[in-house]
């Protein structure tokens, strides 16, 4: 068995939707489990019901902005105390820049229009995993490029970091060792890597990443 096979299965990214509409966090749900990668999706129907999940390790929270009793901007700072490792993602009917610029400037990491593509969708969460953000909508405002081009996710510099060694066949404990991180750090890279790349194992990830000119393997 090679050294990609051996490794215990790695948790995957836990999802949080956080919206007042059941049929549109029905409807979310469906896209975001289908996603390679996606690990457990759970659902909230207001700020303050979030907190029964409390305890969770939350990866991404995607929150819809315009809800009755806490809206999602005056409910970020209360989700951040309560899922502190989660990426925000800000979800809105409303695409207004005055909507955006103020959900960038209230820390979020993200911002969807609910009109948003499944492949949007994808996008985003893999850019905030990968340490990036993704507001689409604000790159465009005031420069010539189209405001509703999606975000391309990127490996931050270290995933490149991880993805080499996994290239390398070493397991979540030596790449843990050797870039001195806690193996749940690693584990959440590697995650956030296999959501970019779009695959569920190791050895797809190498391949991938070779096929995209990410890495050589010799």
């Amino acid at each position: 068995m090679s050294s990609f096979e051996s490794q215990r299965p790695l948790p995957k990214p836990r999802i949080l939707l956080i919206d007042d509409h059941t049929l549109f966090r029905t409807g979310m749900r469906m896209i975001v489990e289908s996603f390679p990668g996606v690990g457990d999706v759970q659902e909230a129907g207001s700020v303050m019901l979030a907190r029964e999940h409390e305890g969770l390790v939350v990866h991404v929270i995607l929150l819809d902005i315009h809800m009755p009793g806490i809206n999602g901007l005056d409910g970020l700072g209360v989700l951040r105390s309560l899922f502190r490792q989660a990426k925000i993602i800000f979800v809105s009917a409303s695409v207004s820049g005055d909507a955006i610029v103020d959900a960038a400037q209230r820390g979020a990491d993200g911002f969807l229009p609910k009109s948003a593509s499944a492949n949007d969708i994808f996008n985003a969460i893999s850019t905030v995993l990968s340490g990036g953000t993704c507001f689409p909508e604000l790159a465009g405002l005031g420069s010539e490029r189209n405001p509703n081009t999606p975000c391309t996710p990127a490996l931050s510099a270290r995933q490149m970091q991880v993805l080499a060694l996994v290239a390398q066949g070493k397991p979540n404990k030596v790449i843990a060792r050797e870039l001195s991180l806690s193996e749940n750090t690693v584990r959440v890279h590697v995650s956030a890597m296999f959501m970019h790349l779009g695959v569920n194992s190791r050895t797809a990830a190498v391949l991938a990443a070779q096929q995209a000119g990410l890495i050589t393997v010799k």
